[in-house]
């Protein structure tokens, strides 16, 4: 096995269990937490999520991604990048302190007041692990990682639930928030020797963000953007119907995230070491959709058959309008992966002007989307979400296709037999246990009959991806022993 191979077999190895882990954490301690909190905690929270998300994006500015791309990054590149992110990180979150007022007047709600100004320190807090966090991945070292993120999710959890259970309601999540990112930039701090020299240079902060600049303003467009469907949410509807929303777009995107995370931080530098043979890039990226395809397809069949048991059982009752959503949007999030994929394609090529434009044209087409969507009610808008998603693929898919001959219509033919086996397991799963009235039981015996089914089908038709995984998992018990 070549060295880069190895590299890419452990990356993906140490990125599923960080990912899978941390999810994990999030999912079991998430639904303990939306049991003893209302809807409508979480849609304050939702109203918020932009102004935060935007401000940790101008923070990062996109030097990670910069640095990254950069082949031969030294000391003064870390430094100077690590104390701008720290200046910056200030000042960002004393705008959020004196605009607080101000946006709590937009939403007619005094309580974001206080909520903005204290969840506006995980800005300062954040930027202590992003030099970290790069240096790590840039050695595609996920094991670290982690055990960083699993640790510091338990930490945020177990105080999140513990607000909760002592009456705090709302502040419980803002909690919850801040000591996980605390949490995870002191572990960093713990498990990377790197340190800050106190050295600042105009000129390589220059050279950094004539790349990281192009990734800034792409990335604080998706943040605005993509966060945009919860403003408009919360300013026209009640908070209720967007903490269901808000709860749907958790659901959907925890398959998204998990296989989009692994996928993209392995694939990135990976692509970096390549990005000048055509044909091993093809290669890279058309196993990157397949094994994505492949991991994606049955969760996403699953989340969209079996939504109702899933939010009555794990849910309750009071979050059953999540329940249609959370089918809507699930179909929106397909694609989410292969863009993951095809923008690491860009950015690898230092194309980081077409990823802007690319994301110029998809945040045109959800303004354009939810100006017509927005008046007929929240499932619409998520309809609209879902045909921005597929014309999104094709837009970031034609510079495959360009490049190096992988066109978006190439793409889906890879996707194609793991939709069709998933679809045809999911849909005889959900109509054999309909006549069973216990949701549990239901739930349960839908999920291991596609797993089980799934396994089956990736055996006997002999799927490269099935091969591979159980290849590797074959060696690692073997090392293990």
């Amino acid at each position: 096995m070549t060295s880069l191979k190895k590299k890419a077999v452990g990356g993906v190895i140490w990125s599923g269990v960080d990912k899978s882990s941390t999810m994990l954490i999030q999912f079991v301690f998430g639904i303990v937490l939306a049991r003893l909190l209302l809807p409508e905690d979480y849609g304050f929270i939702g109203m918020i999520t932009i102004f935060i998300t935007v401000s940790q994006a101008i923070v990062e500015s996109g030097f990670s991604r910069a640095l990254i791309q950069k082949k031969e990054a030294n000391q003064i590149d870390y430094s100077t990048t690590f104390f701008f992110n720290f200046l910056i990180s200030i000042c960002i979150y004393g705008i959020l302190y004196i605009v607080a007022p101000f946006i709590a007047d937009f939403y007619e709600e005094p309580l974001l007041i206080d909520l903005i100004k204290v969840v506006g320190l995980n800005v300062i807090v954040s930027s202590f692990a992003i030099i970290q966090r790069t240096i790590l991945i840039k050695k595609i070292n996920f094991k670290a990682q982690a055990i960083v993120n699993i640790t510091s999710g338990l930490i945020g959890a177990f105080v999140g639930i513990g607000c909760a259970l002592s009456g705090l309601g709302v502040w419980s999540l803002v909690l919850q928030y801040l000591s996980r990112n605390f949490a995870t930039s002191v572990l960093f701090w713990i498990f990377n020797d790197w340190r800050p020299s106190f050295i600042f240079s105009i000129n390589a902060l220059k050279k950094l963000f004539n790349f990281g600049s192009k990734i800034l303003a792409s990335t604080l467009l998706y943040a605005a953007f993509q966060n945009i469907y919860l403003v408009v949410i919360g300013k026209i509807y009640k908070s209720e119907e967007l903490g269901y929303y808000t709860r749907a777009t958790l659901f959907k995107q925890i398959p998204a995230t998990l296989v989009t995370t692994i996928m993209q931080n392995v694939t990135f530098p990976i692509l970096v070491d390549v990005i000048e043979d055509d044909e091993r890039v093809r290669k890279i990226m058309k196993r990157s959709v397949r094994l994505t395809s492949f991991l994606l397809f049955p969760m996403i069949t699953i989340l969209i058959a079996f939504a109702n048991p899933l939010v009555l059982v794990l849910l309750t009752e009071k979050w059953l309008p999540t329940v249609v959503l959370l089918q809507i949007l699930a179909i929106g999030v397909i694609f989410f992966p292969i863009n993951a994929i095809n923008s690491n394609f860009i950015n690898a090529k230092g194309r980081s002007d077409l990823f802007l434009k690319l994301e110029i044209i998809n945040n045109i087409l959800i303004v354009i989307t939810l100006g017509i969507t927005y008046s007929f009610g929240i499932e619409i808008i998520a309809v609209g979400y879902v045909i921005v998603s597929f014309i999104g693929f094709f837009t970031y898919a034609y510079y495959s296709g360009k490049y190096i001959g992988y066109s978006g219509f190439k793409q889906i033919i890879d996707m194609l037999q793991y939709a069709f086996v998933s679809i045809f397991l999911t849909a005889g799963s959900y109509f054999l246990w309909s006549f069973i009235e216990d949701q549990l039981l239901y739930l349960v015996l839908g999920i291991c009959t596609v797993g089980i089914g799934y396994i089956v089908c990736a055996h006997l038709l002999k799927f490269d991806e099935y091969e591979e995984i159980k290849s590797i998992i074959r060696k690692k018990i073997g090392k293990a022993s």
